[in-house]
């Protein structure tokens, strides 16, 4: 008989501690369902649905290895800088230094230069943002107009074929890729979140200096020779083979054919900075 209430006590605490326990994963449910209501309550769901959810001032990339957001234009200073067109790398440093001051990615503004390839990762992550791997730039740059001459003013920036050198972003309204990403040839150089060391990129064992005639498919050329190749448009890949190299990616201003979604620049260290390097972010 005792053993029989034993088991009708037992029982009963067990049903009331399933009983505590679904109440309290029911709350739990309820709580992430407010928290997720919220958040999307404050954007805007048709903008997220037309852009597969990046924001508006980047396109949306489809890869095999998993779509991505990259800015529709080259970076430039946001009106909270106080250098809207860094000289050198110290008035940089300032920029990113100052609260409020962060990459924007818009159309018409001189592109940020003059930054390391540090500076730039820096400067992405103040927008919330990334610099892009070489395989996501190749990516983003695929369906630009590369043509090998007659370069005119609504055409990738590679001959000093606009108004100004460096142009404002989003001068040429044919210098667009399949994703809708600008000037992703020519302009300025595009720093991207690599580097390779002795003349070499991971395990990969790169070419000498030349006219690209084979890539992989991240883009990276595997052959050059000394004449150009008309299926890689033309394309040039710098490269020097001692020491660690930083990459920038398309060329800039005054490349000619050179310039391209082929072309690769693995010359200066990852400390360098000029008026033809700039950047932009990816997330």
């Amino acid at each position: 008989m005792s053993s029989t209430l034993n088991l009708k006590k037992n029982s009963r605490r067990l049903i009331g501690k399933r009983e505590a326990f679904i109440m309290l994963f029911a709350v739990i449910l309820t709580s992430i369902g407010i928290k997720a209501s919220d958040y999307f309550s404050n954007v805007n769901k048709d903008d997220l649905k037309a852009n597969n959810g990046c924001p508006n001032d980047m396109v949306y990339v489809v890869s095999q290895y998993g779509g991505f957001c990259i800015d529709k234009y080259e970076a430039s200073p946001s009106e909270e800088c106080p250098y809207q067109d860094p000289n050198n790398k110290s008035e940089t440093a300032v920029n990113l230094g100052t609260p409020g001051c962060k990459p924007v990615s818009k159309s018409g503004r001189i592109p940020w230069r003059n930054i390391t390839q540090a500076q730039a990762m820096e400067a992405c992550a103040k927008a919330g943002k990334r610099l892009p791997t070489n395989l996501e730039w190749y990516l983003a740059s695929l369906g630009t107009p590369d043509p090998s001459s007659g370069w005119g003013p609504d055409d990738c920036h590679v001959n000093k074929n606009w108004e100004k050198q460096p142009g404002l972003t989003g001068s040429g309204k044919n210098c667009v890729s399949s994703a809708g990403a600008y000037d992703m040839i020519g302009n300025i150089w595009e720093w991207v979140n690599e580097e390779i060391q002795d003349g070499k990129y991971k395990d990969l064992e790169l070419p000498e200096s030349g006219y690209v005639q084979s890539v992989n498919t991240s883009g990276l050329p595997i052959e050059t020779n000394k004449e150009p190749e008309e299926a890689y448009y033309n394309d040039y890949f710098w490269i020097k083979s001692k020491g660690i190299r930083g990459m920038a990616r398309g060329g800039y201003w005054d490349n000619k054919s050179d310039a391209g979604k082929y072309a690769v620049y693995l010359v200066s260290p990852p400390s360098f900075v000029g008026t033809g390097v700039g950047f932009r972010c990816a997330k």
